[in-house]
């Protein structure tokens, strides 16, 4: 077993080199009941006193996404030390060519083997390669001596529309010729992730089941002949439900493979039996363990699968994690006599991630509200799920708000989300929305695209605005691609030139393209319209259209993520201020130099609103302790520092304009505070706020046609409703 997890929480748990308990393979001997380190012959002894420390790229808790650039790498000081991959979730894209004993492995883009007696890595380095995939499945063809690799994604592949797609096709690696080629195919199965590809070896076939669609868990099943090259789709009438993380072995002595466990919306502990030569499923006896993801393998000397789990260890303080440090194996010995059951029947339909709800009204509640008071708007028609550090814009034209984003402990579902202010309701997709499988990116980073060409959800803060002058919603983000992939369609967009100053690698393991995507408003579909400046990360609803500002709030972390010291005396960083029209940014400021002042250390909770009596964008959230006020005059092209009176609020990522009282609103930390662009004044507000704990789970919009202000909390937690 090849990979590594963190289970102690006194480990840096966001460091990518570190020291770890184990060597980064290991063994179980079966009689024994032990796992052992699998040191190389040349370091045994060294490292058997002390290992090296283990790379893990962009590590959340010891995990990685599988979407990092792996490469192989000496990180001991030894001069004969070994050289060994950078640690990476492999998944199932793993497989063992038996007369070599060698292990073939293809994550972060390396094509490496590792010879099991030899304890042995090589890095293959072949001339073509697939897309980074991650999530897919790798498996041996005897017939020709090559690897098969099916599925996977996080991937961003030119699609034949000309729209990206998260996903490519079959790929087969050639032992003798040490190098990918893609197997252009007529027919090929829906793209999926987290399933197992394997080899019946006794009719040279490659058998898949199931997997995880991204908006659907899949229940179908597919068979690739070897020696024709090509992909035909089981005609069984019945068999397992849907799922994915399962795991799928072939047993040679019946002829049959088995499948079971996983998840879909919820675990399973089922096992199935497939014949190929019958093309039927059947139930089988037997109870399957649970696990985030499962693996196995056949134990042909005692006829048993061998099944291995990730448990969750005891005491376990991240209680964001859905993915755990400790394995557990099981066997099983698949009896013929008794092998199955009378379980009826079930039709392979595939289930949508996000369960379908009827849309319906609530009763509306804005009529004769009082002045100047938060009053709650209960018992919508729907309810939608919170959406974890998230902001939301206001689509004037339809009078709803538009909510989007989430991740990382919280939903993460591609869809948007309208709550439609008349009909007092949240209206969801009319498609089932795509998300990461079981949301394993708890802390790791999503990568490309969706199977279908969504952006991956990401905290929403204010990364996506309403353009009036279009009637859609602009989103600007950047797309994690693997360090040394870059598909030609995105080639031109640029990259982000962040490098921390503490980086342990240059260049780093992922990079990001920065794209600006519209989202129709009238058929509910993502498109890639334009390129963006790197860092765009805070945008505006006006009515010139959007604007945002580079506030790159990520260029002020260092390697491990965490917050970089400011100083005044730095050289000043280009924020630049953008105004989106023509389907391209038009940048509206001149770039910081001598007489050109511009706002300064912004950070995550910058915020941002359009005063419209003046014409200029309003600005908090800057400087050494982050409560400076600047405007941008639109007639002039010039920042003023505004340095007003009064009590100075920290900064806040939610505030709007108000063009009655002709007041910037601010909310956050408890209260309402207003800045009034007359008198150059702040003034805390007697308001009461609503007394809740929904944190960074915020977001606040204006509707002027009603005068009224709009406050969406995510209460509950991250796992909570949108109230």
């Amino acid at each position: 077993l090849w990979g590594y997890m963190n289970p102690d929480p006194d480990f840096p748990q966001e460091f990518p080199l570190m020291p770890i308990p184990e060597y980064d393979v290991v063994s179980f001997d079966l009689d024994a009941r032990r796992w052992t380190n699998e040191l190389p012959d040349a370091m045994a002894k060294e490292w058997s006193r002390r290992l090296p420390p283990g790379y893990v790229p962009r590590p959340y808790a010891g995990i990685t996404s599988g979407s990092e650039r792996s490469v192989m790498r000496n990180t001991s000081n030894e001069p004969n030390a070994v050289p060994r991959p950078d640690l990476n979730m492999p998944f199932d894209q793993v497989a063992l060519r038996p007369q070599s004993n060698t292990l073939y492995y293809f994550t972060g883009g390396l094509t490496a083997s590792y010879d099991v007696a030899r304890r042995r890595w090589s890095d293959l380095r072949p001339v073509h390669t697939p897309p980074p995939v991650t999530g897919g499945s790798l498996a041996y063809d005897p017939l020709h001596d090559e690897f098969i690799l099916f599925g996977g994604g996080h991937v961003a592949e030119p699609g034949p529309n000309g729209r990206p797609r998260g996903y490519t096709g079959t790929w087969a690696f050639s032992v003798a010729q040490n190098d990918w080629r893609p197997l252009r195919l007529a027919v090929e199965p829906p793209p999926r992730m987290v399933t197992r590809l394997v080899t019946d070896t006794k009719r040279n076939l490659l058998i898949l089941f199931g997997g995880d669609g991204q908006s659907h868990f899949l229940a179908d099943t597919w068979i690739f002949d070897l020696a024709s090259r090509t992909w035909r789709q089981s005609k069984a009438p019945t068999g397992p439900p849907p799922r994915a993380g399962h795991f799928t072995v072939f047993d040679a002595a019946t002829g049959l493979v088995f499948a079971g466990g996983g998840n879909n919306r919820t675990d399973l502990t089922d096992l199935w039996a497939y014949d190929p030569a019958a093309d039927t499923w059947r139930a089988a006896n037997g109870t399957v363990p649970t696990g985030f993801y499962l693996t196995a393998d056949l134990d042909t000397q005692r006829h048993a699968i061998v099944l291995l789990t990730n448990n969750r260890p005891p005491n376990d303080p991240l209680d964001c994690n859905l993915l755990f440090p400790v394995r557990t194996p099981y066997p099983f010995p698949p009896a013929e006599s008794s092998l199955f059951s009378a379980a009826p029947a079930t039709h392979p339909e595939a289930m949508p991630k996000r369960p379908p709800v009827s849309p319906r009204a609530g009763t509306n509640l804005l009529a004769n509200l009082p002045a100047n008071q938060w009053v709650p708007l209960l018992n919508p028609g729907r309810n939608a799920p919170s959406r974890t550090w998230g902001g939301a814009t206001f689509d004037s034209t339809g009078e709803r708000i538009l909510y989007w984003g989430g991740g990382h402990c919280g939903y993460e579902g591609s869809d948007v989300d309208y709550y439609d202010v008349n009909t007092h309701t949240w209206i969801s997709e009319p498609t089932p929305p795509s998300y990461p499988e079981r949301l394993w990116n708890h802390g790791v980073r999503p990568a490309g695209v969706t199977f279908r060409g969504e952006p991956w959800m990401d905290h929403g803060r204010r990364i996506y605005a309403y353009d009036p002058v279009a009637n859609r919603m602009i989103l600007v983000k950047g797309i994690l691609l693997t360090t040394g992939y870059d598909p030609a369609w995105i080639r031109s967009f640029q990259k982000s030139s962040f490098q921390p100053p503490d980086a342990l690698v240059t260049p780093q393991s992922g990079q990001h393209r920065w794209a600006t995507w519209n989202y129709d408003l009238k058929t509910r579909k993502w498109n890639i319209i334009a390129p963006a400046p790197p860092g765009l990360d805070t945008l505006l609803s006006t009515p010139l259209g959007v604007m945002a500002v580079r506030v790159y709030w990520r260029g002020r972390d260092n390697d491990s993520g965490y917050h970089l010291p400011f100083r005044p005396s730095d050289p000043p960083e280009d924020h630049g201020l953008y105004l989106f029209r023509n389907n391209r940014w038009d940048r509206l400021d001149a770039a910081p130099g001598p007489g050109r002042p511009t706002p300064q250390n912004l950070y995550e909770l910058t915020s941002l609103a359009f005063d419209t009596k003046r014409n200029q964008v309003i600005l908090h959230g800057g400087g050494l302790k982050r409560n400076e006020l600047w405007t941008f005059d639109l007639a002039t092209k010039q920042w003023a520092n505004r340095k007003p009176s009064g009590p100075m609020p920290g900064a806040s990522r939610e505030a709007v304009y108000l063009p009655g009282p002709d007041v910037f609103l601010t909310y956050g930390n408890g209260s309402l505070t207003e800045y009034n662009p007359s008198t150059n004044a702040w003034r805390k507000l007697a308001i009461p706020v609503p007394a809740t704990r929904a944190g960074q789970n915020s977001a606040m919009v204006y509707d002027a046609k009603r005068d009224l202000i709009l406050l969406v909390l995510g209460l509950g937690g991250n796992d909570g409703q949108a109230s």
